[in-house]
């Protein structure tokens, strides 16, 4: 659920966006540049750029003037592709802003409330790309 971001899926979205800022000259982002940056941890970092790679939304280039890159223009890149490379995909399951399956009432205590939001969120997480993000 969208509502639910964890560390390293906000980790992902900030890293490329700011990858996004340097990809029309291809310029490598150095791991270690990203998280003096952000101020994290180069290692989480590092674990979040391997699972962005595996998703196929980063490539890894080597060398001294090494780091990663966006393996696609960042107008193909929306939030929920970063979103679900790193936290899973979003399923309506995931539903309940108290994370629970099923609680036992009837009706939410809710009401629509939570459906609403995390239609809402789910739409901007689909249509916003890197390349919005970057030019607000």
């Amino acid at each position: 659920m969208f509502l639910k971001i964890s560390d390293a899926a906000n980790l992902g979205i900030h890293a490329l966006a700011y990858m996004a800022e340097q990809f029309e000259s291809q310029r490598p982002i150095a791991t270690a540049e990203a998280a003096d940056a952000f101020d994290v941890s180069a290692n989480h970092l590092s674990k979040v750029l391997q699972r962005l790679t595996r998703a196929g939304l980063v490539k890894s280039v080597r060398g001294p003037k090494g780091g990663f890159v966006l393996a696609k223009s960042p107008k193909e890149i929306t939030l929920r592709d970063v979103y679900e490379a790193i936290d899973g995909i979003v399923t309506k399951e995931d539903a309940c802003i108290l994370g629970t399956k099923h609680c036992g009432v009837a009706h939410c205590v809710f009401g629509n409330l939570v459906d609403e939001v995390q239609h809402r969120v789910t739409d901007h997480f689909s249509s916003v790309t890197l390349a919005d993000v970057i030019n607000r």
